[in-house]
């Protein structure tokens, strides 16, 4: 691989072909401050992921992957160092997972809803363990992105720890520049980055990858009007602050998240946590961790499996029973696997139906 290829500032060029440690053979470019170099540490014999980021050399920023670096929790990505090159840049190193990030784990389609409310307690542990008295760290930038997964486990780690903050109860902190669509309220109306902050953005992307209505692109979430009056926008920067005016005005107003484009095996039980945990009254947001574990574990405890393929929802209850469930000319049918293969059911087709029914 050619670093010169890249477009990397000299800094990090200089280090890259300066350092003996480890051998880079693959880069990801798509952060927004950072890069992410891939390869074999020499030393540790092992796949390393290092993330070189925009940093000033005068600022604290590294107290936190100190702090870091010493936990040993099994939904936190390990760091396993971190350094300043230069002036400008600094790096953290972590371990390569091999199931990426949970963006494009959910979008190939390898989740269904056990495995994904599974990856949302991992991430609540994890959180949990940041957020605690001895430690008191808070993320700021929780997305889909930021998690990693294990292929074979579905194991969450929350990782990114660029945004990260110590806090206490004097200090006021600040939001962090992360993806418009994530941000808390509260920090759009210039208060306090919290804890319930860090609940906010998992909220929403426990929304996300449920599949509820969540476009890459921006436009998307403009009504026509509002795509027609961004044609008549010139210049960049001013299109920009129009969308963002615009989906900061969804956030404000409680809109963003648009429960009736979720799967419609979702039910009230689970949508009313992500209204909770994305409320934007503080007094009505989950106060921590815990809460938010509390009503999830009752989730999971009588949970009926699904997962969609080819417009086909396949289910498993927890008596170890499967059925599929599709649409047809007359609505939803629902089919029982047994013995001789898939037959229509009786009573419980008719349950199974009006509940999807309800969510159309």
């Amino acid at each position: 691989m050619d670093i010169l290829e890249l477009g990397l500032d000299d800094e990090i060029v200089n280090f890259l072909n300066e350092q003996k440690d480890f051998k880079i053979d693959r880069v990801s470019q798509e952060g927004g401050n950072c890069d992410i170099f891939f390869g074999e540490h020499k030393i540790f014999h092992r796949r390393i992921a290092l993330k070189i980021y925009y940093g000033n050399a005068t600022d604290s920023s590294h107290n936190e992957p100190k702090i870091l670096s010493k936990l040993n929790h099994p939904n936190i990505l390990k760091v396993r160092d971190a350094k300043r090159i230069g002036k400008y840049h600094s790096y953290f190193m972590t371990d390569e997972i091999d199931g990426g990030d949970l963006e494009k784990y959910y979008k190939a389609g390898k989740l269904d809803l056990k495995k994904t409310l599974n990856i949302i307690h991992g991430i609540l542990n994890g959180l949990s363990e940041l957020h605690k008295e001895k430690i008191q760290i808070l993320h700021r930038d929780i997305k889909p992105k930021n998690i990693l997964v294990y292929e074979d486990s579905c194991e969450p780690l929350i990782a990114d720890f660029g945004s990260i903050k110590h806090f206490d109860n004097f200090s006021k902190i600040t939001g962090s520049k992360t993806t418009n669509l994530y941000m808390p309220p509260e920090i759009i109306r210039g208060d306090s980055y919290t804890i319930q902050s860090d609940i906010y953005q998992l909220g929403v992307s426990m929304f996300q990858i449920l599949g509820g209505f969540f476009p890459d692109t921006y436009v998307e979430w403009l009504t026509p009007k509002e795509q027609l009056k961004l044609k008549s926008i010139f210049g960049s920067y001013e299109m920009s602050i129009f969308v963002e005016n615009i989906i900061f005005r969804l956030i404000l107003k409680n809109k963003l998240i648009r429960y009736e484009s979720l799967p419609p095996y979702i039910d009230k039980n689970i949508i009313n946590i992500i209204k909770k945990a994305t409320n934007p009254n503080l007094k009505v947001r989950y106060s921590n961790t815990s809460e938010f574990l509390n009503d999830l574990y009752k989730v999971q405890k009588r949970l009926t499996n699904w997962k969609e393929e080819d417009g086909v929802f396949y289910g498993s209850n927890v008596k170890g029973e499967n059925f599929r469930i599709f649409s047809s000319k007359k609505g939803f049918c629902t089919e029982k696997k047994g013995t001789a293969g898939w037959r229509r059911t009786g009573d419980f087709s008719l349950n199974i139906e009006k509940q999807f029914q309800n969510f159309k």
